[in-house]
């Protein structure tokens, strides 16, 4: 029997949400809002290009979180331990280090993921990364949109694999039968691989895959699959700061033990820093589309991915490589920065090897995160430890 610390059911958690788990009805309604209201905003917003709407608007969220600091419901917290992200609290290390004030906002005792910070003798509410407001931020009204993404990095001849939507399910079969397999399905908006499903070659894994990705949203898309690792490359101002590497876990066989026993295995000697490979349906899903089962024997050095997830909250690799990138990398994320528009962001790509030329590989950025985990390059496993909130924090000089 399995232990109960790899076993999903006793969890009771959501294996396509990985390690972390949401309300799938609440992400539904935010992501029909985002697909309905947000399309509405986003055309409010054109007519408004020099930011008077943003500034209306921070002017507004100010006066209502006083008010409620007022009333007692909500207060400001100078404990940097209750941060809810490894993000937020190398961005507060790094303000009290430059002798900026900051607080963390906590409604009903309960600790969020918003903050403020005083600076030039002025208060700036944010969430999570400080972004000055003379900067323009046009760009995070639609970067997470998968489908909005590959439009503009096309359009800016950057690569990209080919992408399309699945708003119907004759459109998605129509889809499935054009594009070049395998395939990936996933949300149209979403972060942190949620109910992203990879490496789809038949009908019957698509549909499975389609109605994975449909638990949070309408509006799923459709991308052809690349080869290769999954890399993060962050972006500050147009410029390349952050190049980091992800790698699914994995399992080496050895002719003998089961791919479970593997796994068992592989958590008992793992890396104190990396978090336990879990069972659950979700890697039974993705290690049936490569033709294996949990009870299999893994032949003598065949090495077998369990995850479309990426990372030490996965069990997987992680390393950072900025030094080591080939050169035209730093030419293509400046383009890709000035593309969406956006002072702060974080490009998934994947790449068979990003220190060669990428002008001689199949490749291409997947999605991009508007707000995207600077600690992912101070916490790598391997390589030089960034610190990228001094990037951030540098652009209030």
């Amino acid at each position: 029997n399995m232990s109960k610390t790899h076993e999903e059911d006793v969890r009771n958690i959501c294996s396509a949400c990985g390690t972390s788990p949401v309300n799938h009805h609440l992400i539904f309604s935010l992501n029909l809002i985002e697909e309905t209201v947000g399309k509405i905003n986003l055309r409010l917003f054109s007519f408004t290009s020099k930011g008077i709407w943003l500034k209306f608007s921070k002017l507004v969220e100010k006066l209502i979180l006083n008010l409620m600091s007022t009333i007692g419901i909500m207060r400001f917290s100078d404990d940097i331990k209750k941060s809810v992200t490894g993000r937020s609290k190398l961005i507060w290390e790094e303000a009290k280090r430059r002798n900026i004030m900051m607080q963390q906002i906590q409604l009903l005792g309960k600790p969020l993921e918003f903050y403020r910070a005083k600076v030039n003798g002025k208060m700036h509410y944010f969430q999570s990364l400080p972004i000055p407001e003379h900067l323009s931020t046009k760009g995070y009204l639609w970067l997470d949109d998968k489908f909005t993404l590959f439009e503009k990095l096309d359009k800016a001849g950057i690569p990209a694999p080919h992408t399309k939507k699945a708003f119907t399910l004759k459109g998605a079969k129509k889809a499935f039968d054009q594009m070049q397999k395998p395939l990936i399905i996933k949300p149209k908006n979403g972060s942190r691989g949620r109910h992203t499903t990879t490496n789809i070659t038949t009908e019957e894994e698509f549909l499975k895959a389609l109605e994975i990705a449909r638990q949070i949203t309408l509006f799923p898309v459709i991308q052809e699959h690349l080869d290769g690792s999954v890399y993060r490359a962050t972006v500050i101002t147009n410029k390349l700061v952050g190049f980091y590497r992800a790698d699914p876990p994995f399992v080496k066989g050895d002719g003998t033990k089961t791919i479970q026993d593997l796994i068992l295995e592989k958590n008992k000697t793992r890396n104190e820093r990396l978090s336990d490979i879990l069972i659950n349906n979700d890697l039974r899903f993705f290690i049936k589309r490569y033709g294996y089962e949990l009870e299999d024997i893994l032949p003598e050095g065949t090495a077998l991915s369990l995850s479309a997830k990426t990372g030490r909250m996965y069990g997987g690799y992680t390393k950072e490589i900025l030094e080591e990138v080939h050169p035209k990398m730093y030419d293509i994320f400046k383009k890709a920065g000035e593309t969406v528009e956006a002072p702060v962001v974080g490009f998934d790509l994947i790449i068979g090897d990003p220190l060669k030329d990428p002008d001689t590989q199949r490749w291409g950025i997947i999605e991009c995160n508007s707000m995207p985990f600077i600690d992912l390059h101070y916490f790598a496993l391997e390589g030089n430890t960034l610190d990228l909130s001094k990037n951030v924090w540098d652009l209030w000089k």
